[in-house]
């Protein structure tokens, strides 16, 4: 056996996770091997960025048993593993050896080999030292036989697969100091490298250190990805809200949103029961991922009027509205909703934590004076949803004496007010995005866990249920409602995403876009239309959708689902306007459009109540 030699503490490198029993610190272009224990936990380190490290594992017990690329991307059905259910890397006898626990970089490979001499030779270097040769010295000891190429889990390495199923690479995703944290599931013999190729991007042409803890097994720490707001930004970890502690008690089945942990089903429910939940009674969903931000100051209303579509000087102090924050170029940065808590003090509710960097850039470059402070920490927010959602909160909630409201039916749609739910502080915010009658309810961390449980409670006459994002994707597309990065981005436009209607155009003589919307108004490259498809068979994101019969391309489908109280198959689309009059028959095409294609009616954004009747009842 070979022996390792353990490194002194690294001092180029963030604290240690934990209590380290082992670390190495792996010089470019080489290999090691290690043991790792069962139920102890591997952290992969990139010591100074773009910096690629591929890994192999090995059953200490038989080495014949080894971690499998391929069997772990057909039992994931991932091309590589995410934190959450579909976390662990399989062996070739189907078993997990280790399981991701925590992942800062996100971008990986499980497709090519690693680096081999032949790699070297075809490209004219002959002799350059290779990942797979570095493995067959170090395995060599431990009697496991050389091979030209190694399949390994490729960390920080960026590979994209394209259209025409071409694999290409480019320079690593991975920072200074971004890791991937593993939890063994049993004794094991791993092996790392710090890849010595410096003739193309892949390590950004200069290779350098990877590092790697091993840390004990009374260790506990919690899953989470790693995600930076901007270029600029700090790294932050999924973190929970302060309702999943609740959530983590009914299901396991959460995935990372946006930076948060949320629920996508709920354990003894599932799609079925909670999307049949919120259209006949009432469900509570954890909507904390979105990111608030106040808005303070003598040119708070003129910082607004100029980034956000709507006439923000129209709202009464108690008033929100629903709208979206504007580029030059007229495409929509994300879309959001602003309320008004004072003459000079607002809160925008959005997606993204750029959109407070984006705020606070076009404030600077117009010279305003505002004060803007990101406040998500601050204030998580449940939405209680659903026909009987007024019913369940009625005998629940006591406004505060200066929002002048006696009772729940006083709160308009679009309006809110502070108030108490059985005793705890809440706003609670007459919105949602389900297409049914809602509220949303935003309290202080402190109190999630209580107002969950009291919700929870006060529910149960009602057979309330805790609905997660599977069912709230189905309902919001039956409402024919956006999701940011589906139905836009900065290149789309609000007439284009479908809420033209939503730009204030007659009422502000000028904002940010303006100019570029008025040209765009008359003629959008493509509007938003519902589509009804013939048959139970549901379309997919970016299937082409044509005339009938006809080979060109005259749109896409965004977002699609089956709707149940509808009993059809339905999506959101943008086409060429020429063809978005309801009733006009198209196709949808599958693959590629020229193998078969699935018949389809040009209907309403909102496939499901288009009036908008149920959420303003």
């Amino acid at each position: 056996m070979v022996a390792i030699v353990e490194s002194t503490p690294a001092e180029d490198l963030s604290a240690p996770l934990g209590q380290i029993v082992a670390e190495y610190r792996i010089a470019p272009g080489t290999a090691i091997a290690y043991p790792v224990q069962a139920g102890q936990y591997l952290q992969i380190l990139d010591v100074r960025g773009s910096q690629c490290s591929d890994f192999l594992a090995f059953a200490a017990a038989d080495v014949s048993e080894e971690l499998d690329s391929t069997v772990t991307r057909t039992l994931n059905n991932l091309a590589i593993p995410t934190i959450g259910l579909h976390g662990k890397y399989f062996s070739n006898r189907m078993r997990p050896l280790v399981e991701v626990i925590q992942d800062t970089c996100g971008r990986h490979d499980s497709f090519v080999l690693a680096c081999t001499t032949k790699y070297y030779e075809d490209a004219g270097y002959p002799g350059h030292p290779s990942c797979s040769d570095n493995f067959n010295g170090v395995l060599q000891p431990y009697g496991i036989a050389p091979r030209p190429g190694w399949a390994a889990i490729n960390f920080f390495f960026n590979t994209t697969v394209d259209d025409s199923g071409a694999i290409a690479s480019g320079e690593s995703w991975s920072r200074a100091g971004d890791y991937v944290l593993l939890r063994a599931h049993e004794d094991l013999l791993c092996a790392s490298s710090a890849c010595p190729d410096d003739i193309d991007p892949a390590n950004g042409w200069q290779p350098t250190e990877i590092h790697v803890r091993i840390y004990d097994q009374g260790e506990s720490f919690p899953k989470a990805i790693g995600r930076r707001a901007t270029a600029e930004s700090g790294l932050r970890l999924t973190q929970p809200s302060a309702f999943t502690p609740c959530i983590q008690r009914l299901t396991q089945d959460l995935s990372d949103y946006n930076g948060f942990w949320v629920p996508n089903r709920f354990t003894h429910h599932g799609l079925h029961d909670e999307y049949w939940a919120l259209r006949e009674r009432v469900v509570l969903m954890d909507l904390s991922a979105l990111r608030k931000f106040e808005i303070a100051g003598a040119d708070a209303l003129p910082l607004l009027q100029q980034v956000f579509s709507r006439n923000v000087a129209a709202f009464a102090v108690g008033q929100s509205g629903y709208g979206c924050l504007l580029n030059r170029h007229g495409g929509m940065v994300d879309d959001g909703i602003v309320f008004r808590l004072g003459e000079t003090e607002f809160r925008y509710v959005g997606n993204c934590d750029s959109d407070g960097d984006y705020l606070r850039r076009v404030a600077e470059q117009l010279g305003l004076r505002v004060t803007l402070q990101p406040v998500s920490d601050r204030w998580h927010n449940l939405a209680v949803q659903g026909p009987e959602s007024r019913h369940l909160l009625r005998s629940l909630t006591e406004f505060a004496p200066a929002s002048g409201l006696n009772a729940l039916e006083d709160l308009g749609y679009f309006r809110f007010a502070a108030a108490t739910i059985g005793g705890i502080p809440v706003v609670i915010s007459r919105t949602g995005y389900t297409g049914e009658l809602g509220y949303e309810l935003f309290v202080h961390p402190r109190h999630g866990a209580d107002l969950w449980q009291r919700l929870m409670t006060a529910g149960q006459p009602f057979d309330l249920l805790p609905m997660g994002m599977a069912a709230l994707d189905r309902a919001r597309i039956e409402a024919g409602l956006l999701a940011p990065g589906i139905e836009f981005d900065e290149l789309v436009s609000p007439y284009q995403a479908g809420i033209g209607w939503a730009v204030a155009m007659k009422a502000k003589a000028d904002f940010i876009g303006r100019a570029a919307l008025e040209r765009i108004k008359p003629y959008p490259p493509r509007v938003a239309v519902g589509l009804v498809l013939e048959g139970n068979e549901v379309a997919c994101q970016g299937q082409c959708i044509h005339p009938p019969g006809d080979r060109g391309r005259i749109g896409q489908v965004t977002s699609a689902t089956f709707s149940p109280i509808l009993n059809r198959s339905i999506a959101m689309a943008q086409i060429v306007p020429d063809y978005a009059d309801l009733g006009t028959r198209l196709e949808v095409g599958v693959m590629d459009g020229m193998k078969r294609r699935m018949a389809a009616t040009v209907g309403p954004l909102a496939a499901f109540d288009p009036q908008k009747s149920r959420v303003r009842i």
